[in-house]
């Protein structure tokens, strides 16, 4: 009963239009843009090689954002970064072409009316022959923000193409020789700039802001055709028992109605960027439809992250004598941050390792072990978790209930394509181990 439930609620779910694009792409006049830049002076359109030329000689090696953390490393992110303090722009006259513009990109992106977007200047980057940013994810960097807007100024350049990847689908901006190129897209999408191959890239790049709510609330959605049978549906997946993947303690399947249902929503969020008024495109009318339902059929209902973590069987630790390796994702690489090999004592018992020198730890392009792999096996355990909770109020918090059960998850219309962000290898340990987790 229950996993036609599921199946339903799901369904009706994804009866909600899809609201926008993950990026949006607009062209305009440079006329309205003024720029000055201390020790090259007035910046004219289209830039030419000679002025992009002095913006290089007074700029310096850009940094890139990892988590909490700000790196430097020309392998992941090569181009030239001219210092803020530097860069003038006349802001009242740019406002005049910036602000319906960003109007234009906020529904393009599927944010409602009354949410208001707003642009803050993060840097001007130099892009020359040769360099490149490999594919990543931005950090927020500021409360409220909810994305990244590119304008790359008029220059002639081939390569440097911005390309923008969300589950599956990309968008790609090569700019333009005589126009402004305006790319606005949500902070969770992946993306890269290709290498420039001639030319100079120049770009100007915005922290994108909202303000006001993202999406329809429940009071839009109360007329909306599908908020009575999900109502129905919410009441038989909370009053109906079934067969829990929870055992009793007589060693048998409990029976019971699921304590809550988990719904995934297609964006990624973090605990920063977490709130009703923050919800990104569709993900923001999905809420609304549920919140509807939920107040009809007298449920509460909350917004939670939630963590998932597969782990495998596995020989490799078995031939390479790992006792454990943990490894993280930097831009579109990944870097070991913890590795210790198995050590035995004198009797040829197994001793707690020494880690190894974490300078001396290798990034790799892809992952040593992955699913599907010939040194990974079976599908030990899958879990999710939820880490962090907001109630209909706003309050904040650790929820009450983390651990999510079989029957109470409803995967529905998401289409969100989970990738890992970490993976620890763990070699056999006496009573436990070889075992390859991806979180």
């Amino acid at each position: 009963m229950t996993d036609k439930t599921l199946r339903v609620i799901g369904e009706l779910m994804g009866s909600v239009p899809q609201a926008g694009s993950f990026a949006a792409r607009r062209t305009g006049s440079a006329e309205n843009l003024v720029i000055e830049v201390d020790r090259v002076g007035p910046i004219r359109f289209p830039v030419t090689p000679a002025q992009a030329r002095r913006l290089c000689e007074i700029a310096r090696p850009a940094r890139y954002g990892l988590r909490e953390q700000t790196l430097l490393d020309a392998n992941v992110r090569d181009t030239w970064e001219v210092p803020r303090d530097r860069v003038t722009v006349d802001e009242r006259q740019w406002r005049v072409t910036l602000l319906p513009m960003l109007e234009i990109l906020r529904a393009e992106l599927g944010l409602g009316p009354d949410c208001e977007l707003s642009a803050q200047l993060h840097s001007m980057l130099v892009y020359e022959p040769g360099q490149f940013f490999q594919r990543h994810q931005d950090s927020e960097k500021a409360d409220g923000m909810i994305g990244t807007l590119v304008v790359t100024l008029p220059s002639a350049f081939t390569g440097g193409e911005l390309v923008i990847e969300q589950q599956g689908t990309k968008v790609t901006d090569q700019g333009s020789p005589e126009e402004l190129s305006f790319v606005a897209f949500y902070g969770d999408c992946r993306h890269e700039v290709l290498p420039v191959t001639n030319g100079y890239r120049i770009t100007l790049t915005y922290n994108l802001m909202a303000k006001g709510p993202t999406g329809p609330d429940a009071a839009v959605f109360a007329m909306h055709p599908a908020v009575a049978l999900l109502a129905e549906q919410l009441r038989a997946h909370f009053t109906t028992p079934t067969e829990s993947s929870v055992w009793s303690s007589h060693g048998q399947p409990a029976k019971r109605p699921p304590h809550q249902l988990v719904y995934l929503l297609d964006h990624q969020y973090s605990q920063h960027g977490l709130g009703w008024d923050q919800l990104k495109g569709g993900d923001a009318a999905r809420a609304g439809l549920m919140l509807a339902a939920a107040d009809l059929a007298g449920y509460d209902t909350s917004l939670a992250l939630a963590e998932v973590v597969d782990s495998y069987e596995e020989d490799y630790t078995s031939w390479t004598m790992i006792y454990r390796q943990r490894w993280e994702r930097v831009a579109d690489e990944w870097k070991c941050v913890e590795s210790a090999d198995m050590e035995f004592d004198e009797d040829g018992e197994m001793v707690e390792p020494e880690p190894a020198d974490p300078a001396s730890l290798p990034v790799l392009s892809s992952l040593p072990l992955v699913p599907g792999s010939e040194d990974v096996g079976e599908l030990r355990w899958s879990t999710i978790t939820l880490t962090w909770l907001i109630d209909r109020s706003g309050a904040a918090g650790e929820p009450a209930v983390r651990e999510v059960l079989d029957e109470e998850l409803c995967t529905g219309a998401s289409q969100s394509t989970l990738e890992p962000f970490a993976s620890e290898i763990e070699g056999y340990t006496g009573n436990e181990g070889n075992t390859a987790s991806f979180w």
